[in-house]
């Protein structure tokens, strides 16, 4: 009896706490937290481990084929059996600095892959956030980036590794999509949502800032294995809080009405926004293949200075997520967003002046923070748009958005290879800092965009004509509507 009623008790102060977890929004937006940032570890760490790791690979086969060459019987002229063995060692030497040349364009496919998959995955993420719920998106999400990390962990050959990578795409698609959206659920209020979206992308920022160093060293002191064993540990511990903050239940009216994506791509305001991110993404984007060649070929450079060539972008990109997104709300989102436009702009222009590695460190900064802004001011007016111009659910239009941000990781990389064949690095940048220009006239037309009521009734004191039409919501807390201008 005893036992029992112990056990009843216990249930009980766990069905409580588990209540009160679930019902805490910081909670959910650590649980998003960790899951982006745990995608970007596993994005980052594999980039210095898989070409040393195929590199490897190819020596440990050449070892071989040359002790078996070696051991091949030699003919009864001892010097025409050294020749041959000469000749077939040669061979091989050469076979190998051959394959050694196309990793590039392996390594090139593997890395790429996740955002061809992200691609294709993203625009049935959304409809099937409005059947199961996002918690179970994110929960799928995670479950699938731990089984990256595993195969790659066990992985021995190319096709797993590329595999996984791919397998990762997946994963990346449904946990950032119910991730966004559950994050844009729970914070209703303008000014909240706008802070939390800057530390839920925070948490990107994090693990690709940290992702590249902790992979060399990981590899380089412990093996291939380890780091990707820790971060397969590290998501399991995500989803078993996951499991409890959230639950595996289906949402009653989950599978609710929701604004289709053909009518979301329809609106100019959401295509605009979109822009912005696919143009600032693929500003970046452009600079991962083609930079460190041009530095090596133009500066005089050691391997451990081109591993943190990109570290002040991941730092400009925290401090962009994390500082400005109130900040972009007072100002105007749609002047943050057209000042890191040029910013931008500005940065790509003045790159290809830098002779020295110090010299890149102002300009990459410049990039990493003026994306960072971008995003923290775009993420949570995409979900103010779907508030007051659509229904109120946020995984399609957060699917929109990734696809401009896998298309510029697409597309980028692969358009700027050719270029800079054609015309060389300093031109590449100069062209890209134009379209970012070109496109400045676009981000003034955000200046229309519907605004939540506190930024209305900033507008209407100011002396501008607006008046806020209140939209039809159950719940008191949800302060959004629709601004109209007087006719």
């Amino acid at each position: 009896m005893d036992g029992g009623r112990e056990r009843s008790t216990c249930m009980t102060w766990l069905n409580t706490v588990r209540a009160r977890a679930e019902s805490s929004t910081r909670l959910v937006l650590a649980l998003v937290f960790v899951t982006n940032m745990l995608d970007n570890l596993l994005l980052t760490s594999v980039v210095p481990i898989i070409p040393s790791f195929l590199l490897h690979l190819d020596r440990l086969d050449y070892e071989e084929r040359a002790n078996q060459t070696s051991h091949v019987s030699a003919p009864a002229n001892g010097s025409s059996g050294n020749t041959m063995v000469d000749e077939s060692l040669a061979k091989h030497a050469f076979s190998l600095a051959a394959v050694a040349n196309s990793e590039n364009s392996r390594v090139g496919w593997m890395l790429s892959s996740k955002a061809i998959v992200q691609l294709i995955a993203n625009p049935f993420v959304g409809p099937l956030c409005s059947r199961l719920g996002y918690p179970i998106m994110l929960f799928c999400g995670c479950t699938v980036i731990f089984i990256s990390s595993l195969v790659f962990a066990v992985s021995q050959t190319f096709v797993p590794l590329l595999l996984a990578r791919s397998v990762q795409g997946l994963g990346s698609a449904a946990s950032v999509i119910a991730g966004m959206s559950l994050v844009a659920e729970r914070y209703p209020d303008d000014r909240g949502r706008s802070k939390a979206m800057g530390i839920a992308m925070g948490g990107a920022a994090v693990g690709i800032l940290v992702g590249y160093p902790y992979g060399g060293f990981m590899y380089t002191f412990v093996g291939k294995a380890a780091p990707f064993l820790i971060i397969s540990v590290l998501t399991l511990l995500n989803l078993g809080a996951q499991w409890f903050v959230l639950g595996l239940q289906p949402k009653e009216g989950a599978a609710s009405k929701f604004t289709p994506l053909h009518v979301l791509l329809r609106d100019p305001y959401i295509l605009v926004a979109s822009g912005a991110v696919m143009l600032t993404t693929m500003s970046m984007a452009v600079l991962e293949p083609t930079l460190p060649l041009w530095v090596m070929s133009t500066m005089h450079v050691q391997k451990w200075q081109l591993g943190l060539v990109f570290l002040p972008d991941s730092v400009g990109y925290l401090i962009g997520t994390n500082c400005f997104g109130l900040v972009a709300l007072r100002v105007g989102r749609w002047i943050c967003t057209l000042a890191c436009v040029l910013l931008i702009s500005l940065c790509l222009v003045c790159l290809p002046f830098a002779t020295e590695v110090p010299q890149l460190i102002l300009p990459h900064l410049g990039l990493g923070l003026g994306l960072g802004i971008t995003d923290a001011a775009v993420m949570p007016l995409l979900a103010l748009l779907v508030d007051t111009r659509h229904d109120s659910f946020y995984g399609c239009v957060y699917a929109i958005v990734q696809l401009a941000v896998c298309l510029a990781y697409s597309v980028g990389p692969s358009v700027a290879g050719l270029v800079v064949k054609a015309v060389g690095f300093p031109w590449l940048m100069r062209g890209m800092a134009v379209l970012n220009v070109l496109f400045c006239p676009l981000c003034v037309l955000l200046r229309r965009a519907p605004v939540a009521v506190d930024e209305a009734m900033t507008l209407s004191s100011s002396g501008q004509p607006a008046r806020y039409v209140e939209d039809k919501a159950e719940d008191s807390s949800f302060s959004y509507g629709r601004l109209c201008e007087e006719d």
